[in-house]
């Protein structure tokens, strides 16, 4: 059975859609940039499954209609991108307890009847760290950012038994959610997560000073040859990540590799969320080392 909005809205031949395969896809707006179809598609290919994975431009008002095709017809999955992975959680059964903290979802499953809400972005971020081995648990980790990506990150270091979690974020109207959010992280995991002023250099000055991992969630560095962290901040010891992977390097990732810290952009983050995905609707492996030879090399 086929997605009545793909037909109605013709988007059979612009996604080459099959309706005779099993099917998992990516909703959000914009998606045309994406290469999670590739990475899955070839997945798919690699291990013999009959199915195939669309990228599929669906706007907030398009949602709830997409939705109700989607529980009537049988699909492994979906992956959910900006500007839906908050506003998916009304149409979905139930959450995993990183969705639930978080308070978004990048991954859909259906479970016996139900659609189940995941985020796979803290764990495929945590996952990809095996890439410099390094591991989370009893570290203290300052992450600079809020947003999404950063909330995902950081439920799942205290399900990892991060340490410490600091947050640095503007005082903006956004600062009583953030610090509520904090406190839900404390009480859920026992790992105490607290907020900072990121405009305030002598506040991150010291709490670098104390941390193993910085991480920067936020996108200053994308677009220009700027970094929040002054590089006489940063010392040899400390693990240096940055969730920008266009441009590979970004400023923060330089100083990084001149200081002499270990180093990651967040190239690996969305191959190893990909394969968090890939499990939760196969229970088969993500052939990784095949996927990142094709595509992450």
């Amino acid at each position: 059975m086929s997605l009545r909005f793909i037909e109605k809205n013709d988007l059979a031949n612009s996604i080459n859609y099959d309706p005779t395969k099993e099917f998992a896809c990516l909703l959000g707006s914009p998606v045309s940039h994406s290469i999670s179809p590739d990475m899955h598609n070839f997945s798919f290919d690699k291990l013999g499954i009959d199915a195939r994975y669309y990228a599929i431009d669906i706007k907030p008002n398009e949602l709830s209609e997409i939705m109700d095709d989607i529980r009537e017809v049988d699909f492994l999955g979906a992956n959910v991108t900006m500007p839906l992975k908050t506003e998916i959680i009304k149409y979905l059964d139930k959450l995993d307890i990183s969705s639930e903290l978080a308070g978004s979802v990048n991954t859909v499953v259906p479970i016996n009847g139900q659609l189940v809400g995941y985020t796979t972005d803290g764990a495929g971020f945590v996952d990809s760290l095996q890439e410099i081995n390094v591991n989370v648990e009893g570290k203290d980790i300052l992450i600079l950012g809020a947003g999404g990506a950063a909330t995902s990150i950081i439920v799942e270091l205290a399900l990892n038994k991060a340490n410490s979690i600091t947050i640095a974020k503007r005082f903006n109207k956004t600062l009583n959610n953030v610090k509520d959010f904090a406190s839900k992280v404390t009480n859920k995991t026992k790992c105490t997560t607290s907020v900072i002023n990121i405009e305030d250099n002598n506040i991150l000055k010291e709490t670098i000073s104390k941390c193993h991992i910085l991480i920067n969630a936020t996108p200053i560095g994308m677009t220009s040859n700027d970094s929040l962290i002054d590089k006489t901040f940063l010392r040899p010891s400390l693990v240096v990540c940055d969730l920008i992977y266009e441009p590979d390097m970004t400023k923060l990732l330089k100083d990084a590799s001149d200081v002499g810290c270990k180093y990651i952009n967040g190239k690996y983050m969305l191959l190893y969320q990909g394969a968090r995905s890939f499990r939760l609707w196969t229970d088969l492996s993500m052939p990784i080392e095949d996927v990142k030879d094709k595509f992450f090399s």
